[in-house]
């Protein structure tokens, strides 16, 4: 923390130290709601600031962007605590009788909840600008390697992954840390006449199935479809979901593409 910002918190909290609710406070928790509360409005103004820097590369924006989540994220647990710390005295004044304390208690407690939405929504735009970042980092095509998948059921031959024999027979790439959004799944396979049937694409929460036809004129790159990944850590999983005889196809590449492009 700089010099300067340590004194702007530290004004702050020398000014929400003499609210009035504070005088029904235990000293030893006033500097504590201070510097929470001091936290909280010292950085959300300067944070949009720093984002919107015109002059920012996308790299520097998205490492602004993951800074102030980062405050934003540190900051819900002490706030959360200090509500229920409120409530607390909300209802031993009420208990007590003490009404004027409980009533200031219950407003402090209504203030602190709204600051929390606010923070909640301040989140949530924070979170939607940098995985547009992300997106917009992202090659034109994620490739996933053949060599790099999981088999279960299935074999690498000849630079393929072939003997699709059994329904469940399955391929799974452990996914390179996307971001969550709406993937095209581009497949580049051959498919005989006697070949075929459909293949369920899988990820972390959701899924869809694609048709596997007849490649008349050799390999043919084909979309299977738009999926969306929830988890860009997790697993995406081929599984043969039926067959018309005895093999599904010889599988040549798979590919993402963010939908966005």
């Amino acid at each position: 923390m700089t010099s300067r910002l340590f004194h702007r918190v530290l004004r702050l909290a020398s000014a929400a130290a003499f609210h009035p609710f504070f005088s029904r406070v235990k000293p030893g928790l006033v500097l504590a709601y201070a510097f929470v509360f001091a936290g909280i409005a010292m950085f959300a103004p300067a944070a949009e600031k720093r984002t919107d820097d015109p002059g920012a590369s996308q790299d520097i924006a998205l490492l602004r962007l993951g800074y102030e989540r980062s405050l934003i994220e540190s900051s819900l647990a002490p706030l959360k605590q200090q509500i229920t710390k409120v409530a607390g005295l909300e209802k031993q004044f009420a208990d007590a009788r003490d009404y004027d304390a409980a009533i200031t208690a219950r407003d402090e407690r209504k203030r602190l909840q709204n600051e929390l939405a606010r923070l909640d929504k301040e989140l949530l735009l924070l979170q939607t600008r940098e995985q547009a970042l992300k997106t917009a980092l992202l090659p034109d095509r994620i490739k996933l390697p053949l060599e790099s998948a999981a088999l279960s059921n299935v074999v690498r031959e000849g630079g393929a992954i072939t003997g699709w024999t059994k329904v469940g027979a399955a391929a799974a790439w452990k996914l390179p840390a996307l971001p969550s959004g709406g993937y095209e799944v581009m497949l580049r396979y051959r498919c005989g006449a006697a070949e075929g049937g459909t293949l369920l694409l899988k990820e972390a929460r959701f899924s869809l199935s694609a048709d596997i036809e007849t490649t008349l004129k050799g390999p043919e790159e084909r979309n299977a479809g738009t999926l969306k990944i929830s988890d860009g850590s997790g697993t995406l999983t081929l599984t043969a979901q039926s067959l018309v005889t005895n093999n599904l196809m010889q599988l040549l590449a798979v590919e993402l593409v963010p939908a966005s492009r």
